[in-house]
């Protein structure tokens, strides 16, 4: 772990109380994959996908709180290839309250990860980690009623609400049974187990959840026959 650690590059962006990036390093820059002239002056926000921006706040929050967990102030990235790590502290500077975020860069195939499947697949997951304002926490996976993506993220839906979690649909979609989470659409999961009817009133096709306010999710025309073998219809 050492070792690894004095090989990884640390990026570092310090922003303003506007939340707009005032100064970062080159490392920052290539972690980043943008030029540090297209950064500057940026607002955090429009670095993130809307449906992220809720848990961007709270990172910030967390930043500016000395009570706050170790976990409220770190976040994941999952990208392709790798895994974007970024950790908040809170800075003082004249009266103002500026924040400086760190970002580690982690390639997801390392050595020292564990050998995946003997059949190539990634590994299952055990429990989904979402993320609220206590820090992470990590759902069974048959709590989720349906999964939705958002940009690099995605949203998994539950009967007690709406979470944010930092890995893309494709990822979930290959370490989640397949027997039941099927991918009703480019961009939703549905977790058979929760699903009531499939409705086709209006002309398309949609799952209708068995969970309060009865949620709809779209069916694509092109996985309506894989559908229909999976569930014997």
């Amino acid at each position: 772990m050492e070792h690894a650690l004095q090989h990884m590059d640390a990026g570092l962006v310090v922003l303003d109380q506007d939340r707009c990036v005032v100064s970062l390093n080159a490392a920052a820059a290539r972690i980043l994959g943008r030029a540090a002239a297209d950064l500057l002056g940026a607002r955090l926000h429009d670095l993130h996908p809307p449906g992220s921006r809720a848990k961007v706040d709270l990172l910030l929050a967390a930043a500016h709180d000395p009570q706050a967990p170790a976990t409220a102030t770190s976040m994941t990235v999952a990208l392709p290839g790798r895994i974007m790590v970024i950790k908040a502290t809170g800075l003082a500077h004249g009266g103002a309250a500026l924040t400086a975020l760190m970002l580690f860069q982690i390639d997801r195939r390392r050595p020292a990860e564990p050998a995946p499947p003997a059949d190539g697949g990634a590994a299952p997951l055990v429990k989904l980690p979402v993320t609220t304002r206590h820090g992470v926490t990590l759902l069974d996976p048959a709590d989720a009623v349906y999964v939705q993506a958002n940009g690099h993220y995605t949203t998994v839906h539950t009967a007690d609400g709406a979470f944010f979690c930092a890995l893309p649909l494709s990822e979930l979609e290959a370490r989640l049974d397949g027997r039941q989470f099927v991918r009703a659409h480019r961009g939703y999961l549905v977790n058979l187990r929760h699903a009531r009817a499939i409705d086709r009133s209006d002309g398309r096709a949609a799952f209708v959840m068995a969970t309060p306010g009865a949620p709809r999710v779209p069916v694509s025309r092109g996985r309506i026959d894989t559908l229909k073998k999976l569930l014997a219809l």
